[in-house]
């Protein structure tokens, strides 16, 4: 089963001391079934380069060269739309283009916020940090 890693997992990732639970799910993991989205990369790097941190940006970098990017796709976009026309929601445009992703690419997204993202019935979910 493939998983979709969000954006608050993967930073966990680049942390000093990351979540041991987290590290323990990510080795139970073939690394082809590791995959995060192209929307997740570019918070990423979006935050590295806000920091004007060069070994932060190097980290991140480092990081998504080592795990599958979903992209945001024809069938994610119409996911998207479903999921913004028809789901009232207090989530972002990017988190609910990451769920979109995940729901139309048969992905189980990682994420500590899983009753954020339970409103959309389509999207499984699971907090490896919890």
């Amino acid at each position: 089963m493939p998983y979709l890693l969000d954006t608050p997992t993967l930073a966990e990732i680049l942390r000093a001391a990351p979540s041991r639970s987290l590290i323990r799910h990510l080795s139970q993991v073939p690394s082809r079934e590791r995959w995060t989205s192209v929307v997740t990369v570019s918070q990423l790097l979006v935050a590295a380069r806000r920091t004007q941190q060069a070994r932060l940006m190097q980290d991140v970098i480092h990081l998504v060269a080592g795990i599958r990017v979903a992209p945001y796709d024809v069938t994610a976009a119409q996911t998207f739309a479903k999921f913004r026309a028809t789901v009232a929601s207090d989530l972002d445009a990017d988190d609910v283009m990451i769920a979109a992703i995940a729901a139309s690419g048969g992905f189980t997204l990682v994420t500590r916020r899983v009753r954020e993202f339970s409103i959309f019935a389509q999207l499984r979910a699971e907090d490896w940090m919890g």
